[in-house]
């Protein structure tokens, strides 16, 4: 494991050994659905920017709630945590976890984030996303810009 002595403090960094990658979308906006002919359906769906990627340590499941930093919060099924206190993950991001293919749908979203001075701890809830929400995973212009 990698550790260095900071001023009596031991200071642990990511054990790449526990970590596996963890794609990644934030949130932007969301935009308004319009029907065939150009008329607003009153409807609105997230978009979603570009994907990025972590290296996390995602846990095999939850635990108890004595344990568990989020304390008596249950709308969660797993924690991931990272060293990399620059990490940009908010409760907006949707998640690609555990090798799911990032031409599909999410598999995860993230309920709670927790950080700290020197680590990220986010709880993250496995979803089933529906065809329509799928789509908005990017943008719509992007589909048109194909080289001719």
């Amino acid at each position: 494991m990698s550790a260095w002595l900071d001023k009596g403090a031991v200071i642990f960094q990511n054990f790449m050994a526990n970590c596996q990658p963890v794609f990644y979308r934030l949130y932007e906006r969301d935009e308004e659905i319009v029907d065939q002919y150009g008329n607003s359906t009153g409807n609105y769906r997230p978009i979603y920017g570009d994907l990025k990627s972590a290296m996390l340590c995602v846990s095999p499941n939850k635990g108890t709630s004595e344990t568990e930093q989020f304390g008596s919060f249950e709308q969660y099924d797993r924690t991931a945590t990272t060293a990399d206190t620059t990490l940009d993950i908010d409760e907006n991001a949707v998640l690609w976890v555990d090798g799911a293919d990032t031409d599909g749908p999410w598999n995860y979203v993230v309920k709670k984030v927790a950080r700290w001075k020197n680590s990220i701890q986010l709880a993250i809830a496995q979803v089933k996303v529906s065809p329509a929400q799928a789509t908005a995973q990017e943008e719509p212009d992007h589909a048109d810009d194909a080289e001719v």
